[in-house]
């Protein structure tokens, strides 16, 4: 991708369609390379938009606790917490990043994006952390997990963090595939606080929008067996939603 490519934003003007759109002259070269930087571009907006809105909430309202991010691929949305985290002057919080650094496992079930398979999204251990210390923002702070959820979160990991006294404070679950995300909201469970937000980055993806599979069934499922209770907090793009954790006994089950 060259870099006299031509992106747009949406600008508005006073006459009609009423906001600027490029013609056909400018979209004249237009393929499938532009079309994918132009989505990328448009949702890592998005996600930037949601981590400023978001550690706005948390430190306003006071919830203390460290970052969790299951899903760390090219350290995306990690660097926009550690920068936001930076930005509230949060330098005694914990940044956990919990990946394969392998890729996706091998799918159980079908999905619509053909690229979830074995060995996608890889980013290495190595990388990750290149990438953290070249940001430079509370890399000492920053802990990698690695492996399969089904293998890396385990029993003595989740009573080490338990044990610690302390709580999640944000929680991004972009882990694309059911079989992963249920190991991880059973791994989170006794670790959420009241006022903990989780993301959940892949609410809409994958699977044409069916709250019967993938994350979304995996996320149901969690609600209940578990005595937390979810406020629908924000909208990120199309794909994904947070939600602010609760504790009422009167609440009804299952939100997404």
């Amino acid at each position: 991708m060259s870099n006299d490519k031509v992106f747009f934003t949406i600008e508005g003007m006073l006459d009609e369609p009423w906001v600027t759109l490029p013609d056909a002259k400018a979209l004249a070269n237009w393929g499938r390379d532009e079309e994918i930087a132009y989505n990328q571009m448009n949702r890592q907006t998005e996600k930037a938009l949601f981590y400023r809105r978001t550690f706005d909430f948390l430190t306003d309202n006071r919830v203390i606790g460290d970052y969790y991010e299951f899903g760390c691929h090219r350290c995306r949305t990690f660097r926009m917490a550690l920068t936001e985290a930076r930005k509230h002057n949060l330098s005694a919080m914990k940044f956990y990043a919990f990946d394969s650094f392998e890729g996706l496992p091998e799918p159980t079930s079908d999905t619509s994006v053909e690229i979830w398979r074995r060995g996608a999204l890889t980013t290495t251990v190595e990388q990750f952390m290149g990438m953290v210390s070249k940001h430079g923002h509370y890399a000492d702070g920053v802990r990698t997990v690695k492996g399969f959820y089904n293998e890396s979160l385990t029993s003595n990991l989740q009573g080490e963090m338990i044990e610690s006294g302390r709580k999640a404070m944000l929680i991004n679950i972009d882990c694309d595939l059911y079989e992963s995300a249920v190991p991880v909201f059973n791994f989170i469970e006794p670790l959420l606080q009241e006022g903990t937000v989780i993301y959940i980055d892949d609410l809409f993806a994958g699977y044409k929008g069916s709250p019967h599979k993938g994350v979304a069934r995996a996320f149901l499922e969690f609600q209940r067996n578990t005595r937390w209770k979810f406020l629908r907090h924000l909208d990120i793009g199309w794909w994904g939603r947070s939600y602010i954790v609760y504790l009422d006994n009167q609440a009804p089950d299952g939100v997404l």
